[in-house]
């Protein structure tokens, strides 16, 4: 599901990206007959300035979800590498670099473990823990 956000926002992106390629501000210098030159200057319209708004802002979205998964599978890679623990057991969730923990472990120790390696993980600025411990 957040694959396919991703997907669709990098596609809106690209999208309005082409869009604006038009809508630059453009200068077109004439020469006349009668030795004289004419300078126009066409300026984006208030609808072309807001694409280009919409157009960034959609492009930050899509980068941060960029780095949220990333962030994710930077966990998640540890957490399948560590023996103690249980990588498959634990969901991992990325929002705006809060890392969010669902699942569980065999022990309390493993639990802590899991947040300490969350927390230690470049990019994570806070770990939510739902991790519950089953014997």
């Amino acid at each position: 599901m957040k694959a396919n956000r991703t997907h669709a926002a990098v596609l809106s992106v690209l999208a309005a990206a082409a869009l604006l390629v038009a809508c630059e501000k453009k200068t077109t210098t004439t020469d006349t007959p009668a030795g004289t030159t004419s300078t126009t200057t066409v300026s984006p319209s208030k609808a072309a300035s807001n694409a280009m708004e919409a157009t960034a802002s959609a492009m930050n979205k899509a980068g941060d979800a960029t780095v949220d998964a990333a962030i994710t599978g930077k966990v998640k890679t540890k957490f399948l590498a560590d023996p103690d623990v249980k990588g498959l057991a634990i969901d991992v969730d990325t929002k705006d670099g809060v890392v969010t923990l669902n699942g569980s472990a065999d022990k309390a120790g493993n639990v802590e473990k899991a947040v300490s390696i969350a927390k230690s993980t470049d990019g994570v600025k806070s770990v939510e823990n739902k991790l519950t411990v089953k014997p």
